[in-house]
């Protein structure tokens, strides 16, 4: 069964309306998100707990570019990727 998981996204600091537009154009665009929610000042996205290692990578770039907490990742590690969280 392909559960879904919880990753919370903070800080959420933006430099203009364009910056935070972009964030949730890309966090839109992987299809195995199906929920994003704003909690207090955390954003909460709703995910599959089985995804595509072009999303993982998509969403390893977010949190790169907004500086959210990238160890939350690793429960996607699997054979196909271990090497990028080393």
């Amino acid at each position: 069964m392909n559960k879904e998981i919880i990753l919370k996204c903070s800080p959420l600091i933006f430099y203009t309306q364009n910056d935070e537009d972009s964030l949730f154009t890309w966090l839109n665009k992987i299809k195995e998100i199906k929920k994003i929610k704003g909690i207090g000042e955390e954003l909460h996205v709703h995910i599959l707990s089985k995804i595509s290692n072009n999303s993982l990578l998509d969403l390893m770039g977010i949190f790169d570019r907004y500086k959210f907490d990238a160890t939350q990742l690793k429960i996607f590690i699997n054979e196909s990727n271990k090497e990028w969280f080393e």
